[in-house]
């Protein structure tokens, strides 16, 4: 058995340590031949670009929800054409950092902030039929509640300095976000614990164990 080359695609830094994560976890077999450069919404933009290239080589994508539901987002997205057999588009129920909280208390230890002020996982339906289980945000999204609440009540000052946000209406992320995230995402999120909480995250890894078999 062989490496299995993947080209690598998400919407920031702390979605590609994601899921460079994720490949880890499931098989030491992935091998990232390129992440796929993009900022931001230019991910979307190169969906069709991508499942293009799904037919030579497998593409990991990894998105944002921003509203509705993850099947329509990707109907959207791919603009009516056939979805590529190893174009993996994945779908983070609410963002990527939703994933991340849903290992409670391994992101209350890491960050230094109580497990009881963390979100917990319901039953929700996220704009589609059926509903499953995700980490809950009913107000704002994921990445908000960390910078503008969470990290407020750290009682490590780094991380309330590196990505606290106090100002209600003021930047998203803090100056030092990525800086602040991604140690946790390569050493300390425990992704056993954190599936039993996302249904989402559940199925991106199923993808991956899938597509580990198409390369026996």
């Amino acid at each position: 058995m062989g490496d299995i080359s993947v080209f690598i695609s998400g919407e920031d830094a702390v979605t590609i340590a994601v899921i460079k994560r994720l490949l880890d976890f499931v098989s030491p077999r992935f091998s990232i031949l390129q992440t796929i450069p993009a900022r931001g919404g230019e991910v979307k933009r190169k969906v069709l670009e991508s499942n293009t290239l799904a037919k030579d080589y497998p593409v990991i994508m990894l998105l944002d929800l921003d509203q509705g539901c993850a099947p329509s987002l990707k109907n959207s997205l791919l603009q009516g054409e056939p979805q590529s057999k190893h174009f993996l588009m994945n779908i983070s129920v609410d963002e990527a950092e939703a994933w991340l909280m849903a290992d409670r208390i391994g992101f209350a230890s890491y960050f230094g902030i109580g497990v009881d002020k963390i979100p917990v996982p319901k039953m929700q339906r996220q704009g589609g039929a059926v509903a499953r289980l995700e980490m809950d945000f009913p107000i704002m999204k994921s990445s908000l509640v960390l910078t503008h609440q969470l990290a407020l009540l750290s009682s490590k000052t780094e991380i309330r300095r590196k990505i606290g946000v106090a100002v209600p209406n003021g930047p998203k992320k803090g100056k030092e976000y990525n800086d602040a995230i991604i140690p946790y995402v390569e050493n300390n999120w425990n992704i056993t614990e954190a599936l039993q909480n996302s249904d989402s995250l559940q199925r991106m890894v199923n993808r991956l164990q899938t597509l580990l078999a198409d390369y026996p």
